[in-house]
């Protein structure tokens, strides 16, 4: 699969999350809930593409950096070196590094911040959604009111005594990266 742009690309990306309706999506660091069937749907639609993410996702993963993966992170720390990642410090400076692979290839992947920052440029958002509400630390803007529509949802699933589908919105309007 080659991940490089093509000429016709639209510049847009998409995202992946896993939710309660609260939209909780960690605390401390860690994710709510252990799902394996949420891992395997992340790494089924993350490998071999683009994934981007906050410094303090990256530094929450088992694994680092996560392997068959052009793995992004945005971070404000200038002095950070992350061994098989590529750094970038602004928005402006991510977009220059995300116009060279084809959009449908780009996966926002957390935290809150980047989500919330990037959430209008992305035309897909792959949501688990957890059919629960539950305290955490870290929670991301309401997909809904940021004008994703559902698109289409998986039957309810059940896993470690958590209720859950896969559900697929789509931005109607998302923002091109400039």
């Amino acid at each position: 699969m080659n991940l490089i742009k093509s000429i016709w690309c639209v510049e847009i990306m998409n995202l992946i999350v896993a939710i309660t309706r609260n939209y909780a999506i960690g605390n401390k660091n860690k994710l709510l809930f252990h799902l394996p069937k949420d891992l395997k749907y992340f790494k089924e639609k993350t490998t071999n593409k683009v994934v981007v993410m906050g410094l303090n996702t990256y530094l929450s993963l088992p694994k680092k950096p996560l392997p068959n993966r052009v793995n992004i992170v945005m971070t404000s720390k200038r002095d950070i070196v992350l061994e098989g990642t590529i750094i970038v410090h602004s928005i402006p400076e991510l977009f220059d590094v995300l116009k060279t692979y084809d959009s449908e290839n780009i996966f926002v992947c957390g935290g809150a911040k980047i989500y919330n920052q990037l959430m209008d440029y992305c035309k897909y958002a792959y949501v688990t959604r957890i059919e629960t509400e539950t305290s955490a630390d870290t929670y991301i803007n309401d997909i809904e009111d940021n004008g994703f529509k559902l698109k289409e949802s998986s039957p309810t699933m059940h896993e470690n005594g958590v209720d859950y589908t896969f559900r697929i919105y789509e931005n109607t309007e998302p923002k091109n990266i400039e």
